[in-house]
């Protein structure tokens, strides 16, 4: 065996986290070339959002100049790394796999701007900014390794401890990166909530890392930027600095990394799930997201279709603004702040203003074209969809009967809606090609039409049926559903017997109590029902608290779409206990931890298993949890739903599965059945009091489905509910009636990005299933190459298109499970039309 001083030596991995919207005194820039001139052994990994940049260039010019030179002088021998470039630190598992891409991307581009010679080779994080599918995001971008743990910042969770010196992280895809593990010797801090062991080289735990046969113990803390202690000490000697990227350096090919397929849940987030102030960030920085990729989809076919020019600078302000809503201090610290400044209010700000600039760019391609005789659908996906869409109707429509046409003057299924504001909503069903758009024709009658909104109230049962089920609503138990028969599958009860699904159940701490919305007599109503829906409206109290639920059952569409809305009557208390005279941060046992006794609603289904699986950014989990619930710091689980969860049982037969509109968490035990957050007030994170401030609304729905959540198209269902049609009054010639970019044969294929880049076309396509597949892609258009490349934008390889008799280009593309691939088109021209209507 080989000996040598490395045997006895330790290393520390030292550096600054922050920046300009957390944490970044304008002192820092010279402190840094002091402190590195001053100890000319010492090493720092920086963690610093990218914008803070553009800021202390102008604020500290001169110190920031000196900065500069010392990098460009000192960086290629390895004395500064920068370590993590995304442009707000993002937890990553809490937001989409695209925006995640978009983080490195704008985050990268900014820094190269002040820093040209800055290499980006190995990934490492203060915070618990992990996600599973990594290893095949940072390969894409050039990252050779990657760093699993958080040692000295594990409030909001941290990784499961596994190996020694090195492991080699395999993601969804089979993508490997070398990565440092938190060990598996390497314990949490008992004397913190805080910490892991290797925040700082302690005798003890060298020792104990020497002695468990790790070659080369490496600890690491990132201060906070406006630390002002220099150099962090280390307890054990010899201990050497070093960046990582150096250390990984010097231990390849001494060790032999061990395989680790690291799992969604070997990330442990411990945020305080359910507290409003978090779900409307959730909600918000979902809703822009959505928006925000379905405007870049629509603006590259106003390019593509209309001639129009690619908004690059609104798009980069748009995604700047979103990912700064992403930031992991919004999700963590949201009260930080000063009132009316807190990391809470600014996500408002910022998200408003990327839904400004997305919804402007969307409406640009119906610029001009107001008639109210034709309504454009556009599809922002490659695959044709059927499905119902909504639009208001222009003030000359309302009260008037009409009739949806298609292109062959067919009527297609429709449906009027007055809203509460007097609005006139036509909902129809809309079928469109890929990546395109289709043309309806309006029909109006000089005949008026009668009032269609509806409020049937019942006192008894309400009894729905649709071609998918047969529902009973019971208002003498809170208006929850006693009975939902699958009509299409055998006629299966989904309801387990004598329990109530779409129920409310939370614990009420300052009355000691336990209180369920089934407890009360609801009143239950009829809004609306036409061809397409029936929507009811349950109204009921829980603690003396009012709150409706608005439950869509579609005709032929299998989801089932719920709102829930709570007004609250004063500040309650929900939670496992009172905390507010005796929270102590160190104290292991917190009441936020605890779902079980938040305010959630309740899904007890029949007869169908409790194997869970959860999708995740470009990945999908099956759980190995026995039940999601914990009530202290050392025993956080993952029990995160980013889009869905889906139950069934062994033998993958049947199962539904759970949508949300935000990230949250989602529970499950031997008692409670599956259950989603809706509501946490009391003592978190930090001391704070979490209270409601105005009403709790959220959305979420339900898909029953056919076998496994793969074969029943959850994804799929996921994202048509994610980024649904969008129709317009739009063009008042019939000319170009149907149009389409691309169509992808075959299932499993979701469109993930596509934007216009230096005057070609660059589409990502995501492979959702768990299964390497072979597809083909159809281009409605003339090429001049079709390049696969990877995310620095760098070609891999050349596609060879083929030509199809009607002139239309085929490419065959091979992805692994839960990867994607991107595609750059050059010198492309779309045909005139895909059909002649």
């Amino acid at each position: 065996m080989k000996v040598s001083i490395f045997s006895q030596t330790a290393w520390f991995t030292d550096g600054y986290h922050g920046g300009v919207y957390g944490h970044y005194p304008q002192w820092q820039a010279r402190f840094m070339v002091d402190q590195l001139e001053k100890h000319p052994h010492w090493a720092i990994n920086l963690e610093i959002e990218p914008e803070t940049w553009d800021t202390v260039s102008v604020m500290d010019a001169k110190n920031f100049k000196a900065f500069q030179a010392y990098f460009e002088r000192e960086g290629p021998s390895g004395r500064i790394e920068f370590v993590n470039p995304t442009w707000s630190q993002p937890y990553c598992y809490n937001i989409s796999g695209e925006s995640i891409i978009r983080q490195f991307h704008y985050g990268m581009v900014k820094i190269r701007q002040y820093f040209p010679s800055a290499s980006f080779l190995t990934y490492a994080v203060e915070e618990p900014c992990f996600t599973s599918s990594l290893p095949q995001i940072l390969q894409g971008f050039g990252f050779k390794y990657a760093v699993l743990r958080n040692p000295n910042t594990c409030w909001g969770g941290y990784t499961s401890a596994f190996g020694k010196d090195l492991v080699n992280w395999i993601g969804p895809d089979g993508t490997s990166i070398p990565a440092v593990p938190r060990y598996a010797v390497e314990e949490l801090s008992t004397e913190s909530t805080w910490q892991t062991e290797s925040w700082s080289n302690s005798n003890s735990f060298i020792k104990k890392c020497i002695a468990n046969g790790i070659q080369y113990p490496v600890g690491m803390c990132f201060q906070d930027a406006g630390w002002d202690g220099g150099p962090w000490h280390s307890q054990y000697q010899p201990t050497q600095y070093t960046t990582w990227t150096n250390y990984f350096e010097m231990i390849k090919g001494e060790v032999e990394p061990e395989d680790w397929r690291f799992s969604q849940e070997d990330i442990k987030p411990g945020l305080v799930w359910g507290a409003q102030v978090l779900q409307k960030i959730a909600r918000e920085v979902r809703g822009s997201e959505n928006l925000l990729v379905t405007a870049e989809k629509m603006a590259a076919m106003d390019y593509l279709f209309n001639g129009k020019s690619w908004p690059e600078k609104d798009f980069a302000e748009a995604w700047r603004t979103l990912m700064l809503a992403q930031h992991h201090d919004c999700w963590i610290v949201p009260y930080n702040g000063k009132p009316g400044d807190t990391w809470a209010d600014k996500v408002v700000r910022w998200t408003d203003a990327t839904n400004r600039i997305a919804s402007e760019k969307i409406s640009n391609i119906f610029e001009g074209n107001n008639s109210p005789e034709y309504i454009r659908v556009y599809n922002t996906q490659g695959t044709a969809r059927k499905e119902e869409v909504t639009l208001i109707l222009p003030e000359g429509l309302r009260g008037r009967q009409i009739e949806v046409l298609d292109a062959k003057d067919k009527p297609v299924p429709h449906q009027l809606s007055e809203d509460d504001n007097g609005d006139f909503k036509l909902f129809f069903e809309a079928s469109v090609p890929g990546m395109g758009y289709t043309t309806y024709r309006l029909k109006q009658s000089d005949k008026k039409l009668a009032s269609q909104k509806k409020c049937n109230l019942s006192p008894e049962k309400l009894t729905i049926e649709t071609d998918c089920y047969s529902v009973i609503i019971d208002p003498a138990h809170g208006g929850t559903i006693t009975s939902l028969i699958d009509k299409k599958n055998g006629n299966r009860q989904l309801v387990q017997k004598g329990k109530y699904l779409n129920d409310l159940r939370g614990f009420f701490y300052q009355e000691e109590k336990f209180h369920q919305g089934s407890e009360n007599r609801a009143k239950a109503s009829v809004t609306e029902e036409g061809e397409l829906f029936t929507r009811i409206k349950v109204e009921n109290q829980i603690a003396g608290h009012n709150y409706y639920q608005l439950i869509t059952f579609y005709k032929k569409n299998p989801r089932i779409d719920f709102t829930l809305h709570i007004d609250w009557n004063g500040q309650p208390g929900i939670g496992a206990y009172d905390q507010s005279g005796h929270y102590v941060a160190t104290d292991r046992n917190k009441a936020f931890y605890n779902d079980g006794y938040k305010l959630h609603v309740q899904f007890p289904f029949n007869e169908i298993g409790r194997k869970i699986y959860k999708n995740t950014p470009f990945d999908v989990t099956e759980s190995q949890l026995d039940n999601t619930l914990y009530s202290s710091w050392d025993s956080i689980k993952h029990n995160v739903i980013l889009n869905w969860v889906d139950i069934t049982g062994q033998e993958q037969d049947y199962g539904v599965a759970l949508f949300s509109d935000h990230t949250t968490s989602y529970l499950q035990s031997d008692s409670l059945p599956l259950g989603l957050t809706v509501q946490y007030a009391g003592k978190a994170l930090w001391g704070r009091n979490y209270k409601v401030h105005g009403p709790t609304e959220i959305r979420y729905a339900l898909l029953p489905h056919t076998s496994n959540w793969e074969r029943g198209e959850v994804e799929k269902a996921s994202i048509q509910w994610n980024e649904p049609l969008i129709a317009r009054f739009g063009s008042d010639s019939p000319e170009h009636q149907e149009r389409s970019i691309l169509e992808t044969v075959g299932d499993n294929l979701e469109i993930s990005s596509m934007v216009v880049e230096n005057g070609h076309l660059v589409v990502r396509i995501y492979n959702t299933s768990s299964s390497k597949i072979s597809r083909e892609v159809i281009w409605n258009c003339s090429v001049g190459k079709i390049e696969q490349i990877d995310l620095k934008g760098d070609p891999i390889r050349e596609l060879l298109p083929v030509r199809k008799v009607d002139g239309r280009l085929q490419t065959g593309i091979t992805i692994p499970q839960f990867g994607f691939t991107t595609l750059r088109l050059i010198d492309l021209k779309v045909q005139v039309a895909i059909t002649d209507k």
